[in-house]
């Protein structure tokens, strides 16, 4: 990767779609950060307690598991937003900054189909272990509501994905240099 790809530093969005997908993304990513750190509290807390006094919290992996799943798909559409995903520059390095556009929108357009894919894809999964009651093993939680939090995530990367296409197609079809 070169020192010009967009990263942490990236600004955010401007205009008013890409501002409310930006902020949809973080307050996702944000719950997810508190998912996760229940996750750790809660290994922590049975860590000790197996240690200490034999006695751990029973089902904690699996309501780690749970909350982990769901805090990285939460993840994902901040990342996508601010230009967190590695990108492999390569052969593209001494393009035009049009091309590098065009090709960065295209990019954006094949992850859009396959987040949208993914996102209807585990609705239908949701849906059925709803209403074919999954539990876990230890102690018997439904698994569904991890896949209501995974569905909307991957369904608002799909659509920073969306955005993310037209402005670099749109970017890429203008004489304005693009923003790397």
């Amino acid at each position: 990767m070169t020192s010009d790809t967009p990263g942490d530093g990236q600004p955010a969005p401007t205009d008013p779609v890409g501002a409310v997908l930006h902020t949809l993304s973080a307050l996702l990513a944000v719950f997810g950060g508190l998912l996760l750190a229940a996750g750790a509290l809660m290994t922590v807390v049975s860590v000790t307690g197996r240690y200490l006094f034999s006695a751990p919290i029973s089902g904690d992996i699996e309501l780690v598991e749970l909350g982990a799943g769901a805090a990285i798909a939460a993840f994902l559409p901040y990342c996508q937003a601010r230009g967190g995903h590695v990108i492999v520059d390569f052969f593209t390095g001494g393009m035009r900054a049009t091309a590098r556009a065009r090709l960065d929108g295209l990019n954006a357009l094949v992850f859009a189909a396959c987040a949208g894919l993914v996102a209807w894809r585990m609705a239908l999964g949701g849906i059925d272990t709803y209403l074919g009651n999954d539990q876990t093993m230890v102690l018997g939680v439904p698994t569904w509501p991890s896949y209501a939090v995974m569905v909307p995530a991957f369904g608002l990367l799909c659509l920073v994905c969306l955005h993310g296409a037209a402005v670099g197609l749109l970017r890429g079809a203008s004489p304005l240099p693009a923003a790397r």
